[in-house]
Parts: C-alpha cells; sequence; structure tokens
C-alpha cells in the first residue's frame, strides 16, 4: 500500500465513526457545535502554528508555492464565474461557487505528516494565511450579489472576521516565531505541540457528523458540476500552475493536494447566512467528501509521477 493510501485509510476512518456517532445518539447532536468550536477556535491554531514553527523552510520553495496555490483558487474563481452563462438560479450559482473555490484543508493537513513528512505538512499549513481571507472574500463577493439575502453584506464584519480568524493568526504568529527561532522546543513548544494533537481527530469525527446524505438528491445536475469542478477540475488547474510556475517534487504533489480536497462545511454556515443554496450545499460537502477517498489519492499519485 502507497504511503498515501495508508495514511488516507485511517482519516476516514476516523470521518465514517463521526458519522456513526451522530447517527446513533452516542454523541448528541447539540454537542457537537460546542466540539466544532473547540477544535477550530483553540486546538487547529495550536497545531498549525507547532507545525510551521518547527518546519525547515529553507530546504522549502515555500514563495513560489504559495503564489501558486494564490493564483489556484483565483483561477478556479475565474474558471467557476463562466458558469453563471448556464441559467440557473442566483442561489444556486452562489453554492455551485462556493463548490468551486472552497477547500477542506483538514483533511489534507491529516494525512500530510505521513504522506508527505514534516516539510510537506508545513506547506499545508502555511496555505491557510493567505487563501482564507481571500476565499472567504471571493464567496462573500458572490453572495452579495446572487444570494436570496435581502439584507446587503456587511464587508466590515467580514474583514474583521478575516482579521481576527485564529487559523490566519496562528500561522502568521509560528511564521515570526519560526523566523526568530523562538518557541521550537521547550515547555512552551510541547504544551502547544499537545494540545494540536487533539485537533484533527476531532475536526475529522465534526466533518463525519456534518455528512448529510439526504441532500444528495437536491439538483443533480449542478451536484455533478460542482463535484466536478472541485475534485476533477481543480486538481488539473493546481498542478498545471505548479507546473508553470516551477513548483516541482514534493512541493507540487501538496499543491496539487490543495486543489484535490473535499468542500468544506464552512460554505453551508455562509450559504445559509447569505442566502444560498443551503441544500446543494451540504450534498456538494457530502459527495466530494466520500468521493475524495478516491480522487484525492489518485490525484496525488499522479502529481508524484
Amino acid at each position: 500500500m502507497s504511503p498515501v493510501l495508508a495514511a488516507l485509510v485511517p482519516v476516514f476512518g476516523v470521518i465514517a465513526l463521526g458519522w456513526a456517532l451522530r447517527r446513533t445518539g452516542l454523541v448528541a447532536a447539540p454537542l457537537w457545535g460546542g466540539i466544532n468550536r473547540l477544535s477550530y477556535q483553540a486546538l487547529m491554531p495550536a497545531m498549525l502554528f507547532s507545525t510551521i514553527v518547527a518546519a525547515d523552510f529553507a530546504a522549502l520553495p515555500a514563495g513560489p508555492f504559495l503564489i501558486a496555490a494564490v493564483a489556484g483558487f483565483v483561477a478556479m474563481g475565474v474558471i467557476t464565474m463562466g458558469f453563471r452563462l448556464i441559467p440557473m438560479p442566483g442561489p444556486v450559482f452562489t453554492s455551485l461557487f462556493q463548490g468551486g473555490v472552497r477547500w477542506n484543508g483538514f483533511v489534507l493537513l491529516a494525512l500530510a505528516p505521513a504522506a508527505f513528512g514534516p516539510e510537506g505538512a508545513a506547506l499545508v499549513a502555511l496555505v491557510f494565511a493567505p487563501t482564507v481571507p481571500l476565499v472567504n472574500l471571493m464567496c462573500v463577493a458572490v453572495m452579495g450579489v446572487w444570494g436570496a439575502s435581502t439584507e446587503p453584506p456587511d464587508f466590515g464584519r467580514v474583514m474583521m472576521r478575516i482579521i481576527t480568524n485564529p487559523l490566519i493568526l496562528a500561522c502568521l504568529a509560528g511564521a515570526g516565531a519560526n523566523a526568530l527561532g523562538l518557541f521550537q522546543s521547550g515547555p512552551v513548544a510541547d504544551t502547544i505541540s499537545l494540545a494540536g494533537r487533539a485537533a484533527l481527530p476531532l475536526i475529522l469525527l465534526t466533518i463525519g457528523a456534518g455528512l448529510n446524505f439526504s441532500a444528495l438528491g437536491a439538483r443533480p445536475a449542478v451536484l455533478t458540476l460542482s463535484v466536478t469542478l472541485k475534485l476533477l477540475i481543480a486538481p488539473a488547474v493546481f498542478y498545471l500552475i505548479g507546473v508553470l510556475m516551477g513548483v516541482e517534487g514534493i512541493a507540487l504533489v501538496v499543491l496539487t493536494g490543495v486543489g484535490a480536497t473535499p468542500g468544506a462545511a464552512a460554505a453551508y454556515v455562509l450559504a445559509k447566512e447569505m442566502g444560498g443554496d443551503a441544500e446543494l450545499m451540504a450534498g456538494h460537502v457530502t459527495a466530494t467528501t466520500i468521493l475524495a477517498a478516491i480522487t484525492l489519492p489518485a490525484a496525488l499519485a499522479l502529481a508524484a509521477l
């Protein structure tokens, strides 16, 4: 079994466990929101910080890699905007757009250490800093134009949420500490690292708990298009941009993986808040999460050739 497949089996196994825990009621439904907030607000920032602060970026093409990652998300935004020419209700298009550009980096983070090594995991962690604000701004702008909400989007509030996003702050703090040689060992580093180890299992459990199979029947034609954009077109776009920008080796494989990740549950939340097609978004997240068990290792294997 390849390292990627070996790393992917437990990742999707824990996702399946989360679905089973929610389905059986062994973990009560109201508890999942608290688990998700704990992971997102505290544990995941700790993991991102400890991963970045300990990385040896001197041996990695971090600059070209990050530029290529940003260009990949912009390219997917442009490609997805082209489908506005197809007649469909505005809220449906907003969910198609989110499906094309949002990524679930937590899945890639979970398999990165075993599949790519510590340097590859650090590259995955770095992607969060520039792309979280970019993707959110693109999606909010599209939702503001074509969403069904009668209230105009509060871009000031959106910017404040981006500026105070704990994932972005953790990435920036980790990069700064890495450059200054701080917190790379000792009790503080060990404490942050220990807290971070709890992040991915809980995040993967909440991903599984959020799967909604009943939503798979929502607008099957548009759902098929959004899944194709996310799992087939996006990895090819990221790979081609990486090749054109001279990214190679493990960095190119990781870059392709960024494009090949499934959809993010945050897209469903935004669709609910700003008048998108929330059921379509739930179907997209569920379908891409399941199918990524096949398409993600295939994309990584092709990128490694």
